[in-house]
């Protein structure tokens, strides 16, 4: 089972979303972007809650597209949960099975199953408004999947909920989720959480994906300027190409000048180099592959486990036929124990260039 997305377009006024993409038998793609980039409306053309203008929504080789919202048997777990408060955990859990007419006895044994997976064994005759955030949460995911659905959709589900529940619900979703070979598309904002529920993560910007990969990938390794910059994982800086060799490129950037030996793509007009935060450091690295620069402290402040330092780099030519560019700051994080010289003061930060990449 599959759901793959084709050609699917819906235009609102001046903005149109249009998506290719898919999702294997029992993955989860998180589908992140900023606010208004066509996340939820993603979701709507797939649950059938909207209709597209043009394109496929095939699931298990069959296009789906027609069919109206119902008969989809595509599950939806949305923001506001939607629970009906005048049927208690059960009648929630049960209203789609009861819908598609399954027998009453049968709705029962997959109530009953379905609460077992979300761990709320003997609530099905709590009422909703006695229910806690978190348990409301299992009640939605429960019943999205008490009906075995065909796909499953989150839309930021764990949003309404303070940070310490977000992060033990995150961890559970892993749990219920792996008894589920729906493809599973979950859209959120939060970029942690990508990262935690996620098989795989799809940057969606102005109606369409820009980049996807896996989490460890996006973060570490972007290929764009717009995901390196959405996921903050690192530091995007302009540069300019020195030297091109076969395996290598020269490039003079901010910092100063360093070697890039990652080749990836990259614009010749306006380059730019990606060099994650762990690519950085403040200790004296006097090692292979390390490059020292200097850079001016213009302040600090303590964060708890770390320490974010912020700094000023000397002015830099990115156009020779030009006069000099403003100056870049920076901001890295280091650890709470290493001693920063005061603001004002010069220091000395190491760079692994073998980290470094180029994005479009």
């Amino acid at each position: 089972m599959a759901l793959e997305i084709k050609n699917l377009k819906k235009t609102y006024g001046n903005f149109s979303i249009l998506l290719d993409f898919s999702v294997n038998k029992g993955e989860t793609l998180a589908l992140v972007g900023p606010s208004g980039s066509g996340k939820t409306t993603a979701l709507n053309l797939i649950s059938g809650i909207s209709a597209p203008e043009e394109g496929k929504i095939i699931i298990d080789g069959n296009d789906i597209g027609a069919l109206p919202t119902w008969k989809r048997n595509v599950s939806v777990v949305f923001q506001d949960l939607a629970l009906f408060p005048h049927l208690d955990v059960s009648g929630n859990i049960a209203y789609g099975l009861f819908v598609r007419k399954f027998p009453r006895k049968e709705r029962q044994m997959i109530v009953e199953d379905a609460l077992s997976t979300v761990r709320l064994s003997g609530y099905a005759r709590r009422r909703i408004d006695t229910l806690s955030g978190g348990e409301k949460q299992r009640v939605a995911i429960a019943r999205a999947l008490a009906s075995k659905p065909r796909a499953l959709l989150l839309d930021e589900p764990f949003s309404s909920l303070d940070a310490p529940l977000r992060k033990e619900l995150r961890r559970e979703f892993l749990e219920i989720r792996s008894r589920s070979d729906a493809p599973c598309v979950f859209v959120t904002h939060d970029r942690e959480e990508a990262a935690i529920v996620a098989d795989r993560i799809a940057l969606i910007a102005g109606g369409r994906i820009i980049e996807s990969s896996s989490a460890r990938e996006i973060f570490s390794e972007p290929k764009t300027e717009f995901a390196a910059s959405f996921f903050g994982a690192g530091q995007v800086l302009p540069c300019r190409v020195l030297e091109k060799r076969y395996d290598v490129v020269e490039v003079s950037s901010p910092l100063g000048i360093m070697t890039v030996t990652a080749l990836t793509e990259f614009d010749p007009e306006t380059p730019m180099i990606f060099i994650p935060y762990e690519g950085f450091s403040f200790n004296n690295l006097n090692k292979a592959g390390w490059k020292n620069f200097n850079a001016k402290v213009t302040g600090s402040f303590f964060e708890g486990s770390k320490l974010s330092v912020k700094l000023l780099l000397s002015p830099w030519v990115s156009d020779q036929s030009q006069k000099d560019d403003a100056s870049i700051s920076l901001e890295l994080a280091a650890s709470p124990r290493v001693k920063i010289p005061e603001s004002g003061s010069n220091i000395d930060i190491w760079v692994e260039q073998s980290l470094i990449r180029f994005v479009k």
